[in-house]
């Protein structure tokens, strides 16, 4: 996995010291990261906002005329996911952040096991966030789809579908319906009945004979698998709540 890290920080020597700090966590850490230095907020804007995304971003709050808690609600506009850390010499700055969502805050003069310490658990927890796929073999081809964009696998013959929200909407092949299923059944799928089942987390509704999707359609459900359905559909999202 590789991280891409901003850092912006209008003091060339503190700019310096953050730079040499997360080379020699990469080393230590045995991460591979991408690190772009930029020395004010402006200069991100003009060189980055449309062109680059970063996994976490380092924002000096006092910088010049616009500073980080300016900059953070801009990349907010359009990047919910970046984790934002603030590095600030004035405490009190921090609960100003709550509101772009910073993760962290990082007082001046930032101390390597701190600075090492919050990297390593913001790694962590992107690598636990990584997108899942489902892997098939088509006309020798190998071919990926994010798990969660699937809504739910339906076997035509001796094909199986995909039913997804992404692209054409469908990806069909020639493939073993069982094989197929018994994979993502691992993966938090449903068989609904014989030859069809439904990814869990695109749910909305269930009942007794059907079940609804998010994006409306409806799906049948057998006789006799209502109450695994109903049981599997909260296990779900109480695991999510927990």
């Amino acid at each position: 996995m590789m991280i891409r890290i901003a850092v912006c920080e209008d003091e060339e020597a503190q700019a310096e010291y953050l730079k040499t700090l997360l080379d020699r966590w990469q080393e230590l850490a045995r991460v591979s990261a991408a690190v772009d230095v930029y020395h004010s907020a402006e200069q991100f804007l003009f060189e980055a906002e449309a062109q680059k995304t970063y996994d976490i971003m380092l924002l000096d709050i006092q910088m010049g005329e616009m500073n980080g808690l300016d900059l953070a609600r801009r990349v907010r506009e359009r990047d919910k996911r970046v984790r934002i850390v603030f590095l600030t010499g004035v405490a009190e700055y921090a609960i100003e952040g709550y509101e772009v969502g910073a993760l962290r805050y990082l007082l001046k003069p930032v101390k390597e096991p701190v600075f090492f310490e919050m990297l390593s658990s913001l790694s962590e927890e992107m690598r636990r966030e990584e997108p899942e796929y489902f892997m098939f073999e088509a006309n020798g081809m190998y071919n990926r789809v994010l798990l969660g964009d699937i809504l739910y696998a339906e076997a035509d013959g001796h094909y199986v579908v995909l039913k997804t929200e992404a692209g054409a909407g469908k990806r069909r092949w020639k493939a073993n319906f069982s094989a197929v299923s018994e994979k993502l059944l691992e993966k938090g799928f449903f068989l609904l009945r014989r030859g069809l089942c439904v990814n869990i987390s695109r749910l909305i509704r269930i009942g007794k004979t059907e079940c609804e999707l998010e994006n409306g359609e409806i799906l049948p459900v057998s006789k006799g698998n209502y109450q695994a359905l109903n049981e599997a559909f909260i296990a779900y999202y109480k695991g999510r709540a927990e």
